[in-house]
């Protein structure tokens, strides 16, 4: 399960949004202008300077950047298991 923190204006969010969508990963999207998602994400995240934030299976992964290469490599290992 993958879980990102984000923006519905933030165009990586969106797109780390349309990657699980298109690879079938099991997903959640917050928005972080929701006053309850938004106190846990600054509880989740103190040091964050951005978004999105994403946890991989309940671990922060980082941001965009980050899932991108983590899907990398979930494609060459294409375990069959989804996250």
């Amino acid at each position: 399960m993958v879980t990102i923190y984000g923006s519905m204006t933030c165009f990586h969010c969106l797109r780390c949004k349309q990657m699980l969508e298109s690879l079938e990963i099991e997903h959640e999207y917050l928005e972080v202008e929701d006053a309850e998602v938004g106190r846990a994400f600054r509880e989740l995240f103190p040091e964050a300077e951005g978004i999105p934030q994403i946890l991989w299976e309940g671990q922060h992964l980082g941001g965009y950047t980050e899932l991108t290469h983590k899907i990398d490599e979930f494609i060459l290992n294409n375990e069959g298991e989804t996250p």
